[in-house]
This record gives C-alpha cells, structure tokens and sequence, in this order.
C-alpha cells in the first residue's frame, strides 16, 4: 500500500512538474519554440513582454515633458490630436520589474517602452524561470543576422581618393563649391539649386543609425562645424559613438554621415549641411558576429524622445543567423518583424524614417528587402548609378502583406559616391550601396522639413514620390524613381500657409540713453525667416521732438542674428525729450509669395518686409525714466491732478499737465515737510504726462507731491496705507 502511495506522489509531481513546463511554454513566442527545439546554444538574447506598466501608470501621461522633450512634443502635434499627445507607449517600463527581471538574466540589454518590453540575454533555464513570473506575458527569441559577406558594402574601401586642392566656386552657377568628385551625386537629385535658395537644412534635427562615427575630427564635421546634439551607443550603453575603432566596419557611420550633412567646400557638401545631428550606435561588427535588432529600436525611442525630425538609417536586416531562427523575405509585409513595427511607430510619431532597400539585388520570385524596409509609413531608398540607371545591387519590392505595396519608394545615387571617411582628418573615398543613397534622401527630407516644418512624414514621403523621376509608372524595381529637391522643396514652400511669429517685450517706455538703443526680437516660423539682402528682419522706427504733434517718416534697419531665432536691430540716438515709435518686420519663403507679419500685427508689404505700419506701434519716451507722455495735444494751462488710486499700496500714477516747454520737477514730502523723492527734474515739451511713484520703501501715512514750473506750483495730497 505504501508503494502504490509513493507511486502515485511521484506520478502527481511528475504531472505537475509537465504542467508546469506546458503553462511557461505558453508564454514562448513562435521563434524562441522553434529555436529552443533545434538548437544546442547555451545563451539567447530574448524579449521579455510585460503584461502591463506598474501602478499609476497611466497618471504619467498628464506629464508629458517628464517622458518626453518638449521638442518631441512640438512635432507630434503634426500627427496626435492634443489629448493623445503622449500615450503608453512613453511610459518607461516599470522598473520593479526591470529590477526583479535583472537578478534572473545574464544582462538586461535594452528597455523598450513602445513594446513594454525588455530585451535580455538569458539562459535556456533562466527563460524558463522568466516564463513563471505573472507579469511576464510573453518570451520572444530577439533575431540575429549577418550581413551578406558579399555585399556591395562589405569589400574594403575602394578607390581611396587623394585629397584635392579646393577650387573656386565656380561650378555651373552654383553659390557653393561641391568639388568635382562628390558633385555627382548633389546635381542629380537637384540639391544645388535649393541650396542656392538658402535652405541648408537648417532647424530640422537628424537622427543617424549605423556602426558609429569614427574620425569625428575629419574636416567634413569641423569646418562649419557639424551641430551634433548628443550621441549614443547602444551596444556599450556610453554616450559616444565614437568608439568604434575595434570594429571591422567603423569606417562605415563615418561615410553616411558625411552624405548627409558634411561641409567641406572643394571636397564634399551633403544636401542638410545646416542640420543639428544625433548619432546612434546600433550596430556591431555585423562580420565577426551576429546583430541584434533590438539596439535600433532602443536608438528609435532615444531619437523620438530628443524630438527628431528625421531618422537615416543605412541598415537593413535580411539574412538571419542559420540555425537560429528567423524571418524571411514572405515576412516583409511591414507588421511582422519587431524593427519594423517600430519604425512605423517612429513615422507615427511624427518622425521621417529613411531606411536603405538593402543590397540584395532583384529577385524574380519575390522581394529582396531587409527590415524595416518593409515598414509601411516610411521611405525606402534604393539606389542608382550616377547615369540614372538602377544600381545591380539596389534590392526590390513588392512586400507581402495584401494588397503588396510598391517598395522601394524612391531612389538617389548610391554608386561609387564620394564620402569622408577614416584615416585621416583629410581622407575621402567612393563607395557603393544603398547605404549611401540612404542619407541622401534622408537630407532631402531634410531640407524639405526645413522649408515647411509642418509637414508629416506621410506628407513628406508623398512629395518625394510625385516629384520623382517615375512616379507616372512607379514599379518594385525603381520605385516612384529618382527624387527631386528642388520641386521638393518647392512644394513645401507652396503649401506654407503660416506667417512667422515675433515676439518681443518692450524694456522700457522711457530712457535717458540718448545714444543707440538696442532692441532684441524672437522671430521664427514653421519654415526659414529670409535673411537675404533686402528682404531680412527689420525694425521701422519714427521720431516726434513735439510729444508727437509731427513725425519724422519711418526710417528701416535690418536685423544681426544672435542666435538661432534671436534677432538685434538699433534704434538711433535720440535727444531728451524725444518720442519714438518703432514695430518689427519679418517674411518667410513661402511660394509664390512670401507670407509676411509685423509686430505690432497689422503691418503689410513684402520684399522688403513691412512697409506699410501697423496701426500701433511700440512707444517709447527719451527723458527721465517713469515719465510716460499720453497725449500730443498742448494743454491750455499747466495742471497737477489727483494721484490715482488713493490711497495705494505701493504704488500710484501721477498726472500732470505742461502748457509750454520749461524746466519741470515734481518733488515727494512727507508731513514733516521732508523731501523723500524726486520723481521728475527735466526740461519737458507741451503735453499731458503721468508717472509712477513707488513707495515700497516708505512708511504708511499722508505724504504730499509737489509740482513745480518756473511760473507754476501746485501740491497735492495722497494717502500710502500698507
């Protein structure tokens, strides 16, 4: 009896122990079952799926600026109504769990709020102890890839340039010197003639994923400087992404970026030279080791929350790691591969997201793409040779979701381009992929942005395709064909609708600087204010010597920029006595016409801005500060009124009228006669003034004013009660 007992004990442990083992295998995504079943691997990289965010987690969202940068903010408002501004998808994964979750992993490598999730590298049995924790809803192998070894982009540099003595500006009618090497792949796609619009990118931030930014010393990022906002690498969590000299590809973020947005006339000058810049590690040495997807969406989140406009990235995942599991190309129908979901969620965020078409050539059964090229709400770039024609490599569409989409959407050149690269703080060389016709678009995109920074992703991706070289006929092998940036950005122009903003707040409304007087105006627009010749800010000022019985006409002065939307403009000297009135003028790029404001509203004319004034103007007073003259008429008689109000605390306005021009004091006494304060000792013009008398250092009581002429005295009562 005892044996059947024991017996049937262990027959219930084994039952439970196999129930177990079923109820934690529930939480096994499809690839991690099939990998853990045909695989002898000690160690994975996984993501671990979370069932919700914490307590309280939903009270982060009223917020927004402790989850996201108020640059962020401003660019989703393009795309999310104001109450879904921000939404789970920011609330950071609720750390208890990170926590807990951290004592049973090898490593926690990224923490992934748009998917609650965490991506960790475990072991066969520590996934098995991760299955039994309630908050764990779900256990997904992370894939691993290799890059082709054959790749376009896998030889070692080739055609390593000399460097070349800088020429003079002189190419074609182009203001800017592109050097005869990367001025190829400029022309092409028509960057040169937006460039001699004055419109370089300038405040639109780009996000640019890749191995790293080695030699950040090269002349291509120093001579303007580069504006690079932050870096990040998301392999070694440190921030720089610099570092990468150890890697077998470091050369290859050096080279995009200068694609983008290098500056070095004579050699080479990419499309969004004027752009500010955050770079991402998010690759590895993708020739000694397998790549995780899970750094470039880290590297998303890290961009969307700093506020990027655009994201370049030359990475395309395509053949996974072989007996590792993974997806193939019948899974590039953009909702399938987590790197893909999260670029579409970055376009939902409002961000433009570049990203190479892979260099996998074509196919005739079926598509070549590499994730996220796959993703629905993004650009992907194939690549031609500086002829027009498609480059052999440049991978090709449709994707596999239904109905399929065309893809890639556009092309530019990727074919032996001119790119700083390694080396030395001088080296250039030619390089071929779709890694660099990638960057291209990306600063396009750029300087479309920059003209119209109102535009949505879905917008910016639809004025690529209509301008583009096929966009008749597109097709899965060129797509709507090779972009165009000057009908581009033209276009963006067109659909400005937004006149600039000015602000600024009056110093004073009245002085004794009788010199140049300086005033300061934040000017800015959703496009670029004009700062060509003529056509710049301007502040329009006028002078009466008469309290405003007679002006002088409007005399203009244009505006120094002191920052990036600060601007200065002097006011010249002026004499005691003298009243100047002055607003502000400022036009943008819009097409046909540039749409103008002043400050004051109301103004009108363009080219040069503001022409006709506003019907107010700001005001100010040269004389003794606190006297603010209030009418032009001349008085018949000299007066002092009641002060108002009264009685006050602490302060209270002083009326007086002056019936001809003469030496006028008014003299403060309190009730022994004392004199406390003078409040005004200038020789004044006819007119009717008030000032203001502050008695916060004085004492409660019955002080009396006083106000004296060379043939006029009067003295009047007020009461200071605190």
């Amino acid at each position: 009896m005892k044996k059947y007992i024991v017996s049937v004990f262990v027959l219930v442990i084994i039952a439970a122990a196999a129930f177990s083992f079923r109820n934690t295998g529930e939480k096994y995504g499809p690839h991690l079952t099939s990998v853990l079943d045909n695989t002898t691997e000690k160690s994975f990289v996984v993501f671990v799926y979370l069932a919700d965010k914490g307590p309280g987690a939903q009270s982060k969202l009223s917020s927004p600026l402790q989850l996201v940068t108020q640059r962020s903010l401003d660019r989703r408002q393009k795309v999310k109504s104001p109450d879904k501004i921000v939404d789970m998808t920011d609330v950071p994964v609720y750390q208890p769990y990170t926590d807990m979750i951290s004592g049973k992993v090898l490593k926690v490598r990224q923490q992934i709020k748009w998917f609650n999730a965490l991506s960790v590298e475990v072991t066969k049995e520590q996934i098995e102890d991760l299955a039994k924790l309630s908050f764990v809803s779900q256990i997904e192998l992370v894939d691993r890839f290799y890059k082709n070894r054959d790749n376009v982009e896998n030889t070692a540099q080739n055609n390593p340039v000399v460097p070349e003595t800088p020429k003079k500006d002189n190419i074609e009618t182009d203001s800017l010197n592109y050097g005869t090497n990367a001025f190829n792949q400029i022309s092409q796609i028509k960057v040169n003639i937006v460039h001699d619009e004055s419109i370089y990118g300038q405040g639109v931030l780009i996000a640019s994923f890749d191995v790293g930014w080695a030699n950040q010393t090269h002349e291509a990022f120093t001579t303007l400087p580069m504006k690079v906002l932050a870096q990040y690498d998301f392999e070694q969590h440190r921030p720089t992404a610099g570092d990468v000299s150890a890697t077998s590809e470091y050369w290859h973020g050096t080279e995009t970026l200068s694609n983008i947005g290098g500056y070095m006339p004579g050699k080479i000058i990419g499309p969004s030279f004027r752009s500010s810049f955050i770079v991402a590690r998010t690759e590895v040495d993708s020739f000694e080791r397998p790549i995780e997807m899970d750094n470039w969406i880290a590297a998303s989140q890290w961009a969307d929350s700093l506020g990027a406009d655009v994201i370049s990235s030359s990475l395309g995942y395509l053949v996974f790691d072989a007996g590792y599991g993974g997806y193939t190309w019948q899974d590039m129908n953009g909702h399938t591969m987590p790197i893909s979901i999260a670029a579409s969620l970055a376009a939902d965020h409002g961000i433009v997201v570049c990203n190479s078409a892979g260099n996998d050539g074509p196919n005739a059964s079926h598509n070549t793409l590499g994730g996220p090229a796959d993703a629905d709400s993004i650009v992907t770039v194939g690549a031609v040779t500086s002829s027009g024609n498609i480059a052999s490599f440049s991978s090709v569409g449709p994707t596999t979701d239904t109905p399929p989409r065309i893809k890639p959407d556009v092309l530019a050149m990727g074919s032996n381009n001119y790119v700083a690269t390694t080396g030395s703080n001088n080296a250039y060389t030619n390089h071929s992929g779709t890694s660099y016709s990638c960057p291209l678009t990306a600063g396009v995109s750029g300087l479309i942005l920059s003209a119209n920074k109102n535009l949505t992703p879905f917008q910016v991706r639809g004025i690529l395709r209509k301008f583009a070289s096929n966009s008749s006929s597109p097709n899965n092998t060129y797509g709507w064909g090779i972009i165009d940036a000057q009908q581009s950005v033209d276009s963006a122009r067109k659909l400005d609708n937004v006149a600039p903003t000015i602000l600024h707040t009056q110093p004073f409304t009245a002085t004794t600087n009788t010199g140049i007087i300086t005033m300061n105006a934040r000017i800015f627009d959703n496009g670029i204010i004009r700062l060509w010749q003529n056509q710049a800010p301007m502040i329009y000022f006028r002078k009466s010597t008469n309290n405003g019985g007679t002006w002088s006409s409007y005399t203009s002065t244009t505006a120094n920029l002191v920052s990036a939307d600060t601007f200065s403009f002097q006011i010249t000297g002026s004499a005691t006595g003298t009243t100047v009135e002055y607003y502000f003028a400022a036009q943008d790029i819009a097409l046909p016409n540039p749409l103008m404001s002043t400050l004051p509203a109301g103004g009108s004319g363009i080219n040069p801005p503001g022409t006709t004034a506003p019907p107010t103007r700001f005001t100010y007073y040269v004389g003794v500060v606190g006297i603010e003259p209030i009418s032009s008429n001349t008085p018949n008689s000299f007066k002092l009124y009641n002060n108002y109000p009264n009685p006050f605390n602490p302060t209270t306005k002083i009326k007086f009228d002056i019936a001809k021009q003469t030496l006028t004091k008014i003299r403060v006494y309190d009730l022994t006669g004392r004199e406390v304060a003078v409040l005004v000792n200038q020789e004044l013009v006819p007119g009717s003034y008030e000032i203001n008398f502050n008695a916060s250092d004085y004492a409660s009581g019955v002080y009396f004013y006083k106000l004296e002429t060379a043939s006029y005295t009067e003295i009047k009562k007020m009461i200071l009660v605190k």
